[in-house]
C-alpha cells in the first residue's frame, strides 16, 4: 500500500518510488496530477474537490470507472485506491492508499484468453482454422505479430501470419510466402529442431541477422521491426506438430518469463487440438479407404454372381422340363437362394459406400400408403411363415399417399422387417403401420422379440455394428442403411423399446 498526503501534493516512499519509478526530490512539492494520465486529470480534480467538501469520511476510488497511474516512463498501469480524509489542526489532510494491480489484470487476462482459446480450439476437428482463430485472438491482446507453424512431414510451413496493424496485410502475405527450409534460419527454426521455448525480452540486430537466411530475408524480418520475441513449440510425445510465434513490435511490449509460461499453457491446449485433428483425419482416411475396399469388392463381385444366378436358374428350367421336380432341383433351389443372400449383401456393400459418398440417390414420387404396407408384407410373409411369426398390418382409417421412392421405401422397411424377424422367437408377432403426423406419414414396425438393453439403443444406426457378436446371420449394415434412405427421404429414424416386450421402430417421411 503507497500513500500520499493532501489534496494536491505527493508524499512519496519507497515502494511509490518503486510503482511510479519516480524519486522523492521529483515528485516532493509537485501536484498530485502528474501520478496520473492527462485524460483523467481533470476528471480526477473533480472527484478530489466534490470528495474534501463532502460528509464521507472515505471512499473507494474508481468505483463506477477503472482507474490507471502513470509510471515515470509513460506507461499506463491499472490501479485499486481508496481515498480518505481526517480534519486535524484545522487542517483537512487526504489519503490515498493505492495498489498496482498490473499482475491480477494480467492473471485474469490470460484466464479469459485461455478460456476463449479453449473454445476456438474445440469447436472444431480442421486444426488449420482453429489455429487460425487463435492467432488471431492473439494478436488483440499478447502480440503484434502472431505465425503459426506446421509441420508436415519433413516439411514446415506457415499457415498463418495474423498480425494487429490494418495495413499489414501485404506484409503478411509477402512473409506467409517466403520460403521455409528446415536447414536454413528462420523465426521458429530453434523452436521446431530443439522443441524447446525460446524468449527473447530484447532483439538485437545480431538476433535478427541470426533468423536470417539471406539479405532478402533479413530485410523482410526488418520491415517486422521485432522488438520482443517468444515462441513455443506444438508437439506431442509421438513427435513435432509446429510452433507458435509471437512477436511485439510497435507496441513496445517486452515479453518475460511470465508471458513465456503463459504461451507454453496455450502451446499445450493448441498441441492437443492438432492431434485430435489429425487422429479424426487418419481415421477418416482409413473408414473411407475401408469404404473404397468395400464398394470395389462389391461392385466386382456382383458380375460372377450374377452369372452364377442365371447359369443355376437356367439348369433349374431344363431339370423341370426333362424330369419334374427332382432332388437335383431342389439343391439349385439352395444354390439360388444362397446366391440371392449374397446379392442383397453386396448391394448393402455399394449403399454404404454410396452414403460415404454422400446422401443416397432415389426419384420420389407420389404412393399410395396402404400398397405399400401390404407390399412390405407380403415381401416376407415367406420368412415369416419359416419362423411361425404372425404378421399384422395396423391402418387407423384412410391415409394419404406419401412422397417417396417405392424401390427404397420397401428397402427401408425390408430391412427393419428382416431385422424384427430375426429377434422375434416362435409364435410372436411383428406389425407394420402408419399414422398422420403434420405434413408427414410416421411409420413403424412393432415386434414382440426381446427387446433392446438401453446402454445398446445409441448404437442400434451405426454401421457393422451388431448387439451380439456371435450372430452371424447379418453384416450389421441393414439399420444404417434403413436410416440413410430415411434421411434421403428428408425424415427421421428412431427405436423404442422395453426389454421383455419387443421394439418399435419408427420413420418419418413427408407426405404427397
Amino acid at each position: 500500500m503507497r500513500h500520499w498526503t493532501a489534496a494536491s501534493r505527493p508524499c512519496c516512499d519507497s515502494g511509490a518510488e518503486a510503482i511510479f519509478g519516480y524519486g522523492a526530490s521529483e515528485v516532493l512539492g509537485q501536484p498530485l496530477d502528474r501520478l496520473l494520465p492527462e485524460r483523467f486529470r481533470a476528471r480526477h480534480r473533480q472527484f478530489i474537490q466534490a470528495f474534501a467538501s463532502g460528509p464521507e469520511p472515505s471512499r473507494r476510488m474508481g468505483e463506477r470507472q477503472s482507474i490507471f497511474g502513470m509510471r515515470k516512463t509513460g506507461e499506463e498501469f491499472p490501479a485499486e485506491a481508496a481515498i480518505s480524509k481526517l480534519e486535524l489542526d484545522g487542517k483537512l489532510i487526504l489519503t490515498v492508499i493505492l495498489r498496482d494491480i498490473s499482475a491480477q489484470k494480467r492473471v485474469e487476462e490470460e484466464q479469459r484468453f485461455l478460456v476463449r482459446a479453449g473454445e476456438l480450439l474445440s469447436s472444431s476437428l480442421d486444426s488449420e482454422r482453429t489455429l487460425s482463430s487463435v492467432a488471431q485472438l492473439a494478436v488483440q491482446s499478447l502480440a503484434d505479430w502472431c505465425i503459426v507453424y506446421l509441420v508436415e512431414g519433413e516439411q514446415v510451413r506457415r499457415s498463418e501470419v495474423a498480425h494487429r496493424q490494418p495495413g499489414a496485410q501485404q506484409l503478411a502475405a509477402v512473409l506467409q510466402r517466403f520460403p521455409l527450409d528446415m536447414h536454413q534460419p528462420f523465426l521458429a527454426r530453434e523452436v521446431l529442431t530443439r522443441q524447446v521455448p525460446v524468449l527473447l525480452p530484447r532483439v538485437t540486430p545480431e538476433h535478427l541477422a541470426s533468423m536470417a537466411r539471406s539479405p532478402e530475408h533479413l530485410a523482410l524480418l526488418q520491415r517486422l521491426a521485432p522488438r520482443s520475441f517468444l515462441g513455443v513449440p506444438l508437439g506431442t510425445n509421438e513427435g513435432r506438430l509446429g510452433a507458435l510465434v509471437f512477436i511485439a513490435s510497435e507496441s513496445g511490449r517486452s515479453y518475460t518469463p511470465a508471458d513465456l509460461e503463459f504461451a507454453q499453457g496455450l502451446g499445450r491446449l493448441a498441441s492437443l487440438a492438432v492431434e485430435n485433428a489429425r487422429l479424426y483425419q487418419s481415421a477418416r482416411h482409413a473408414t473411407r479407404a475401408r469404404d473404397d475396399v468395400l464398394g470395389i469388392v462389391a461392385h466386382d463381385l456382383r458380375s460372377p454372381l450374377n452369372s452364377i444366378v442365371l447359369s443355376t436358374q437356367s439348369l433349374q428350367r431344363r431339370l423341370r422340363a426333362r424330369s419334374g421336380e427332382g432332388g437335383e432341383a431342389e439343391v439349385l433351389a439352395v444354390i439360388v437362394s444362397a446366391a440371392g443372400r449374397m446379392s442383397r449383401l453386396i448391394e448393402d456393400l455399394l449403399d454404404v459406400a454410396r452414403m460415404e459418398a454422400g446422401p443416397l440417390s432415389i426419384s420420389p414420387s407420389p404412393q399410395p400408403t396402404e400398397p405399400l404396407l401390404h407390399a412390405a408384407l407380403e415381401a416376407v410373409r415367406l420368412q415369416a411363415q419359416a419362423g411361425q411369426v404372425h404378421l399384422g398390418l395396423e391402418v387407423p382409417g384412410a391415409l394419404p399417399p406419401v412422397l417417396a421412392d417405392r424401390d427404397r421405401l420397401l428397402q427401408v422397411f425390408s430391412n427393419l422387417l428382416g431385422n424384427a424377424l430375426k429377434f422375434t422367437p416362435p409364435g410372436g408377432q411383428v406389425s407394420v403401420g402408419a399414422r398422420v403426423g403434420e405434413g408427414q406419414l410416421c411409420f413403424f414396425v412393432r415386434d414382440t422379440g426381446p427387446g433392446i438393453p438401453p446402454e445398446t439403443l445409441p448404437h442400434v444406426f451405426e454401421r457393422f455394428w451388431q448387439g451380439d457378436r456371435k450372430d452371424r446371420r447379418g453384416a450389421g449394415l441393414g439399420l444404417s442403411i434403413a436410416r440413410g434412405l430415411v434421411e434421403a427421404h428428408g425424415g427421421r429414424i428412431w427405436v423404442e423399446s422395453e426389454l421383455g416386450r419387443g421394439s418399435t421402430f419408427f420413420f418419418t417421411v413427408p407426405s404427397s
